[in-house]
């Protein structure tokens, strides 16, 4: 495939980090230990330097999420928080002080339970973008322009919310396999061969057990068996395959599409206020996810259109990206 001659790919975050680092503006090394957790009360950048506004991926705090505190730019009264993110890189990020509140840590085996009406995160992929960045793995060796997801959202995962809401009651051998990426030697999951072989196909990730990593680290606090949780992940996902967002994505094969055009096309398709719900996370200039916030019950009766329009907004994330066609480049 060919990439547009005037779009230029952005650098890497290890590249921009070399960078910082040689300028003497990135810190994280600096920063003095700190065990705690911050609960985020505005929409503010996480940034990889406190004197630098790089922000790769253009990552906001989602208000009302709990973050990891790893330490902080001075011991006494400081400035910043270095928090510890997860789903992107660098995954070691500074925020502003005022941007929360600083609690004690909770157990992470054993989140507290939620109040109010549960809230997750729906995030699909744009798999020929995946596959740019991860060629050898199993599922982006053998991608083709006929296959599904060449021009469909694939699945990574539905997250119960708040951030930290991860796995509940995992034991501690599945939930160090899980971490270290082991996830072939995770236990098999009991899937009804239907959902199985639609995981299969919508789910390319199945192919390096992505299933029982997601199933182990988020599937574990949704409230019900595998079965349940990938039949609502799978019902989920086919409602946004069925909408004009997948028809504006495979129409702009190959160019640039910016945030405010896919967020637009989100409230053409599930209502006025809906494309507020959708976070863009993008590498490389190539957009390689979506971020859908969702509240309420996911049953029967409550459709991907209210379940949007009744979350809380979203930071944009980043500001748009080249739709990728499958194959490399």
């Amino acid at each position: 495939m060919t990439r547009t001659p005037s779009i230029r790919p952005l650098p890497t975050w290890r590249a921009t980090a070399a960078l910082l680092l040689a300028l003497g503006a990135l810190a994280p090394l600096r920063a003095a230990p700190l065990s705690a957790t911050l609960i985020a009360e505005r929409a503010c950048p996480a940034t990889v330097a406190i004197r630098h506004d790089a922000n790769p991926g253009a990552i906001h705090l989602d208000p009302g999420t709990r973050y990891p505190v790893v330490g902080a730019n001075r011991p006494d009264q400081p400035s910043h928080y270095l928090l510890r993110l997860q789903g992107v890189e660098p995954p070691q990020r500074w925020v502003a002080r005022d941007c929360g509140r600083l609690v004690e840590v909770a157990d992470t085996a054993t989140p507290p339970a939620p109040t109010g009406e549960p809230r997750y995160l729906l995030a699909v992929s744009w798999q020929p973008a995946f596959c740019e960045r991860r060629g050898r793995a199993p599922e982006c060796r053998d991608q083709t322009p006929q296959r599904f997801d060449a021009r469909a959202f694939s699945l990574h995962g539905l997250w119960p919310q708040p951030r930290d809401n991860v796995y509940c009651d995992v034991p501690a051998k599945a939930r160090a396999l899980s971490r270290d990426g082991d996830w072939q030697q995770l236990p098999a999951l009991a899937l009804a061969p239907d959902t199985r072989r639609e995981l299969d196909r919508v789910m390319p990730g199945t192919r390096s057990a992505l299933h029982r990593h997601e199933w182990v680290k988020h599937g574990s606090c949704y409230g019900d068996d595998p079965e349940g949780y990938f039949a609502d992940s799978l019902r989920l996902l086919a409602a946004l395959n069925a909408s004009p967002v997948r028809d504006l994505f495979v129409s702009r094969i190959g160019q640039h599409l910016r945030a405010s055009e896919v967020r637009a096309a989100f409230d053409r398709a599930f209502g006025k206020g809906a494309g507020e719900r959708v976070q863009l996370v993008c590498h490389d200039g190539l957009i390689s996810e979506l971020r859908l916030a969702l509240k309420g019950p996911i049953e029967a009766g409550h459709g991907l259109d209210a379940l949007l329009r009744a979350a809380p907004p979203r930071a944009a994330g980043c500001k748009g990206g080249r739709v990728d066609r499958a194959g490399r480049d």
